[in-house]
């Protein structure tokens, strides 16, 4: 078995776009909602994703599923635990 070190660059410049600090903070928005959507696990998976997402991970989102996801949890009321309705 030979192992071959590749050398030059990865094809990475850095030059990704930034996420526009508004859908930064929808991201990050999205991601605190989550975790009242799916309290446990779930959520706090979502969270992270989003998170790191909102962080840097866009440079790698090819299909566009974080957005989609963040535009889907955000649309989603959070229902009352012990069925109090806020401001009632």
């Amino acid at each position: 078995m030979t192992i071959r070190l590749v050398t030059g660059t990865a094809g990475l410049d850095g030059t990704a776009p930034d996420i526009p600090p508004h859908d930064r903070s929808r991201f990050r928005a999205a991601a605190h909602h989550a975790r009242r959507l799916y309290p446990g696990c779930v959520g706090e998976l979502l969270h992270r994703e989003l998170v790191a997402y909102a962080d840097f991970g866009h440079r790698f989102d090819r299909e566009a599923l974080v957005p989609r996801l963040a535009d889907e949890l955000l649309a989603r009321p959070v229902h009352p635990v012990d069925g109090h309705q806020p401001g009632a």
